[in-house]
This record gives structure tokens, C-alpha cells and sequence, in this order.
């Protein structure tokens, strides 16, 4: 591919950005990023000293996603309990998971403090 390709293929990504047409696939990219940083969660000790998912059984994070996807809210609800301060995560992670509640309430034209 050319750099010219390149060029506008890449004013093309930015122009569909600008314009709302690529919402969809942001949306679903946030989602990733934000089942990224359950998982990655997930996978550091309790309090107790023992991985969460050594205690709830979801060994693997094809097993984790599954449990998000058995519920409509499941995902809503495990980014929800890091509310108010995020304790626990690194600021990515934080990231992630805001955006997928800001998504999720202006969808249900609500707004919750994230901090």
C-alpha cells in the first residue's frame, strides 16, 4: 500500500469518527478495553491473598466473559462496583471502565459521578 493509501484510508477513519458513523465500533472497542481490565482485575489477589477467580470459578477469560454475557446487566454491574474510586485498578483500567459507564448512562440519559 502506498503512503498516499495510507494517508487516506487514515482521513477516512477520522472523517467516520467526526461523523458518528463509526460509533458503533467505538462503543464495542470501549467494551473490549473494558472487559480487558475486569479480567485483568480479576486475575489479582482478594483481600484474603487468593485470585477472584479462584473464589468465583471463572479460571479462564473466555469462562469470565461468558459470566458477563449470562446477564443483560452483568457487565453494567461489574464496572459498577468500583464506583466511586476506581480502588484497585491502575489508570487504564479506570479508563476502560469509565467509558463504558458514561456510554451506559447516557444511553439511559442519566449521569453518575464517576469520581
Amino acid at each position: 500500500m502506498s503512503n498516499a493509501d495510507r494517508q487516506r484510508r487514515y482521513r477516512q477513519k477520522l472523517k467516520a469518527r467526526a461523523s458518528g458513523d463509526a460509533l458503533g465500533d467505538r462503543v464495542r472497542d470501549a467494551v473490549e478495553r473494558a472487559v480487558a481490565a475486569l479480567w485483568a482485575f480479576h486475575q489479582r489477589p482478594a483481600p484474603g491473598g487468593i485470585r477472584w477467580s479462584d473464589i468465583d470459578g471463572c479460571t479462564s477469560a473466555e469462562l469470565y466473559r461468558a459470566e458477563l454475557q449470562r446477564g443483560t446487566g452483568n457487565l453494567l454491574q461489574a464496572c459498577r462496583a468500583f464506583l466511586p474510586d476506581f480502588e484497585g485498578l491502575n489508570e487504564d483500567e479506570t479508563h476502560a471502565i469509565a467509558m463504558v459507564l458514561e456510554v451506559a448512562d447516557a444511553l439511559r440519559l442519566t449521569h453518575t459521578p464517576l469520581t
